[in-house]
């Protein structure tokens, strides 16, 4: 009989279920019925984003008492437990998948610094049942050993049950985009929090040189100040799409369009960049986290390579924390705009459009080294049998 991987959490993002898809040897069963689907409709207004912050009772409960993501489960089903985001003690064999290093602490420093949770987590971490440490990224592994400090046996060990598996998007290569006598940009995601207004100042800035580029912004429409939406509906040659998406129109989107841009401030990994290399669209981003795993500057896309909202160590990966609350990031964000610290981001983002423009091979030598860096790392087949290696040894017990 094949082993069962059993997952329990009652709602989980698609990303993850991905992984149950193209498994051989592996039976992979969720016991829930719920699917939590990235849903722009539960977003706030922008109003009550930029005021929201997260220091409830109950947060500021588990920073004093050192409560960590951590679960007991005692249960006669599944040969493996996979879980997202959070630890557990058990009776069975598990593995646990990380966006960052802090997901064990609900990305919060203030659990991660009290040395209860660090305790529990390292208790669950030391246990004979747990197998696998999977990070989403190679800066989530980072971050996870830079950020929780630990004494060096408790590290080792953890090195040595840690790996890589990037998540799995059900997506196949396309064939690589080629010069058509214009450039369309594709932007999708939060406006600010991506850099959806130097991304505009930028277009503005470029759109008065050369009519032969357009951009279209999908985003959560309702997030962004009204001033700004009738600022961005007065430029020629962008057009705005409210985030409502479904997967065939948003395929469609990366289809037609040429270039994918996203100078994004806040970024645990970024699951859109797959799906634009997929879809052989060379990338222009920011260097934030995990973002330089999927665009290679001057090979598939161009990378901004710092920002004044970066919220941890460039160097080790050490997550800071500043920007837990969103009202936090978006004052910080705000200011340095006022301030004028944005402008070369803003800069960058039209001299970069500009090269596709001004060397017209440029656009179809990036969009096959998207295909091909798309390949090598994260095709769905590539990731399925990364994903059900690590079921196989957790099953068999090693």
């Amino acid at each position: 009989m094949k082993p069962i991987v059993l997952l329990f959490q009652p709602y989980l993002r698609q990303h993850i279920l991905n992984f149950g898809r193209g498994l051989q040897k592996v039976d992979f069963v969720w016991q829930q019925s719920k699917t939590k689907k990235f849903s722009y409709a539960s977003l706030p207004d922008f109003d009550r984003e930029m005021r929201r912050r997260k220091d409830s009772w109950f947060v500021r409960l588990r920073r004093i008492l050192g409560i960590p993501n951590i679960r007991i489960k005692l249960t006669t089903s599944g040969d493996v437990l996979f879980t997202y985001g959070c630890f557990l003690f058990s009776n069975r064999p598990f593995v646990t998948y990380l966006e960052t290093g802090l997901a064990p602490f609900s990305y919060d420093v203030g659990i991660a610094k009290n040395p209860i949770a660090r305790f529990i987590i390292a208790l669950s971490i030391l246990s004979p049942q747990c197998k696998q440490l999977i990070f989403m990224s190679e800066a989530s592994r980072k971050s996870f050993f830079a950020s929780v400090h630990y004494p060096s046996w408790i590290t080792t060990a953890a090195a040595q049950k840690a790996c890589v598996v990037y998540p799995l998007v059900d997506t196949t290569a396309a064939p690589p985009k080629g010069w058509s006598g214009s450039l369309k940009l594709l932007f999708a995601g939060l406006f600010y929090m991506k850099g959806g207004i130097e991304l505009a100042h930028g277009f503005e800035a470029l759109r008065k040189k050369n009519h032969n580029v357009t951009l279209t912004i999908i985003t959560v429409l309702r997030m962004i100040k009204e001033q700004d939406l009738n600022y961005l509906r007065s430029i020629p040659g962008l057009t705005l799409i409210d985030a409502k998406l479904n997967e065939a129109e948003m395929r469609e989107m990366y289809r037609t369009h040429d270039i994918f841009v996203l100078p994004t401030f806040r970024e645990g990994f970024g699951l859109v960049l797959i799906e634009a290399l997929a879809h052989g669209m060379p990338i222009i981003a920011t260097d934030q986290y995990a973002t330089t795993e999927m665009v290679i500057d001057n090979e598939n896309g161009f990378v901004y390579p710092d920002h004044p909202l970066k919220d941890y160590d460039p160097e080790t990966y050490r997550m800071l924390g500043k920007y837990y609350s969103p009202a936090d990031f978006y004052t910080d964000l705000f200011r340095f705009q006022d301030e004028g610290k944005m402008k070369p981001i803003e800069s960058f983002i039209e001299t970069s459009v500009e090269r596709f423009l001004l060397d017209h091979t440029l656009l179809s030598r990036f969009s096959q080294s998207s295909i091909e860096l798309y390949e090598r790392k994260f095709a769905a087949q590539k990731i399925s049998d990364q994903i059900e290696a690590v079921f196989l040894e957790a099953a068999s017990g090693k």
